[in-house]
Order: C-alpha cells, then sequence, then structure tokens
C-alpha cells in the first residue's frame, strides 16, 4: 500500500497558520511524524485562499521546508494547473505525484503540456468532469476510462496513473460506499492503479476513525493501491497491515509481526 500523506493541506487551520506565519519548524515537524509513521509520498497543498500568486510562492516554500527534511517523494496538490506547474520546477526527486487532472475539458487541455514534461510523473486522476462527480458508478467509469486513454496517448503509462473514484460521505447517500467499491474494483481489471482520500467517507459523523479504518479494509479487499490519509493515525496503520496480511499480501505474515513487535499500532 503506498501511503500519500495528507496533514500538509492550506485547508487545516493549523497549517495555514503555520503557512501564514512561515513556521518552518512545524512544517518540518509534520512532515517527519508522517515519514516516522510510513508516509512514502508527502502531499503538499498551499492553498490558503489568497490567490494564485500567493499560492505559488507557499508551495516553493513547503517544498524547501520539505528538502530540509530530505529528499522525500511529493505529491503537489492543488486545482490549479498553474501552480502545479510552478511546484514541479522545484521538485529535485524523479519520483513525484501530480494530483490532480479530471474529466474537465479545460483541465485536460491545462494540464498535458505539463505531464508532458513531466513524463516520468505519477497522475491522479478523479472520476469527475465539468457536470461534477456522476451518482452513476458506470459513468465514473467511463471517465477513468478516457482520462486513461487521454494519458497513454501522451506516452504516461499505466503503472504511473492513479485513478481515484472519489469517495463519497456516508452520511449524505448510504450507497456511497457501495458506488465507491463499484468502481474501483472495475478500474482494478483495467490494469490501472487506484487511490483515494479515505476520510471524505465519514465527513459529518460521529467516531470517524472507526469508519474510516473499516472501509478502508474493504477498499484493500477490491484492490487499492494506494490511500491519501493520516499515516500518523494507529488506527489507519493498523487497518493496513491487519488487511494486507488476509488479503495475501503479506508472505508468512512477517510485515504484521514486525509491527507487532515495534508497537507501531
Amino acid at each position: 500500500m503506498i501511503i500519500i500523506g495528507e496533514r500538509i493541506n492550506g485547508t487545516r487551520g493549523n497549517i495555514k497558520e503555520a503557512i501564514e506565519k512561515k513556521n518552518k519548524e512545524f512544517i518540518k515537524k509534520e512532515i517527519k511524524k508522517q515519514i516516522e509513521c510510513g508516509a512514502h509520498y508527502i502531499d503538499l497543498n498551499a492553498g490558503i485562499g489568497k490567490g494564485k500568486e500567493r499560492e505559488k510562492e507557499d508551495i516553493k516554500w513547503l517544498i524547501e521546508c520539505l528538502y530540509e527534511v530530505g529528499e522525500i517523494p511529493v505529491c503537489i496538490d492543488s486545482s490549479d494547473p498553474d501552480v502545479i506547474e510552478f511546484g514541479l520546477s522545484f521538485i529535485k526527486t524523479s519520483d513525484k505525484m501530480i494530483n490532480s487532472i479530471n474529466g474537465e475539458s479545460k483541465k485536460i487541455e491545462r494540464l498535458l503540456p505539463i505531464i508532458k514534461k513531466y513524463p516520468e510523473s505519477k497522475i491522479i486522476c478523479l472520476t469527475m468532469d465539468e457536470k461534477g462527480i456522476p451518482s452513476d458508478y458506470k459513468k465514473r467509469l467511463q471517465i477513468a476510462e478516457k482520462l486513461i486513454e487521454i494519458l497513454n496517448g501522451i506516452g504516461v503509462k499505466n503503472e504511473n496513473i492513479f485513478v481515484d473514484p472519489l469517495v463519497e460521505p456516508i452520511s449524505v447517500n448510504y450507497e456511497n460506499g457501495i458506488i465507491f467499491l463499484k468502481v474501483l474494483k472495475e478500474i482494478k481489471k483495467l490494469n490501472i492503479k487506484t487511490t483515494c482520500g479515505l476520510s471524505n467517507i465519514s465527513f459529518g459523523l460521529p467516531n470517524r476513525k472507526i469508519i474510516n479504518k473499516y472501509f478502508l479494509s474493504f477498499c484493500i479487499y477490491e484492490g487499492l493501491d494506494s490511500v491519501i490519509v493520516d499515516p500518523t493515525i494507529s488506527d489507519i496503520r493498523e487497518a493496513i497491515c491487519i488487511s494486507e496480511m488476509l488479503t495475501g499480501k503479506d508472505e508468512f505474515c512477517m510485515n504484521y509481526i514486525k509491527n507487532v513487535r515495534n508497537r507501531n499500532f
């Protein structure tokens, strides 16, 4: 399971404050915690609602903070293609991730030239378009297939494409979990990797950590390859470790035994 650490996000109050005050030590501590808890990529989102130019300035600053910790793979996260392009120019490692492209024609048109410049990058593809997130799982699958075809057409390999079927809150529609799992199962048949923003499933409900843990187990069973999540939560680490063991991804249960001995959850 590829873990994309989600904590450095300008929509979170303490992160927004740290970005505004340029509190480098706080950001570095947040990055270190996630790496120590198993994050393979650090998602960097500098959007604090102060416009494109400020977001560019802040994404560059976040990348500088990260490199003071180490040459850690980055997931550049922005709704603005200009910010993504600007941020990518400061990433030193060849292993990087773009978050994200979707089925909107304007977004595709703007991001494709950027992706061509960084063909080795991993690309997160959201199953939504100009009309938003389809309630019909077949429509989400169609969007995914369209994006895969487009990316393949400019030389992006299947192994670098991560489709996000988009988790929506179960509190809004009791079928949202099932819809996500259906899309996930079908995408895995296309020999494509998958990811998701896990915590959306529990939005608006109490005891969210418990819901997230159980839903993650279902997702791993259906073949989820990566997850955008807070890895510092022990319940998440536990769910990944045990679910991978129970689904045959942990030979002789060695990873589970190691985690128990190290008291990782």
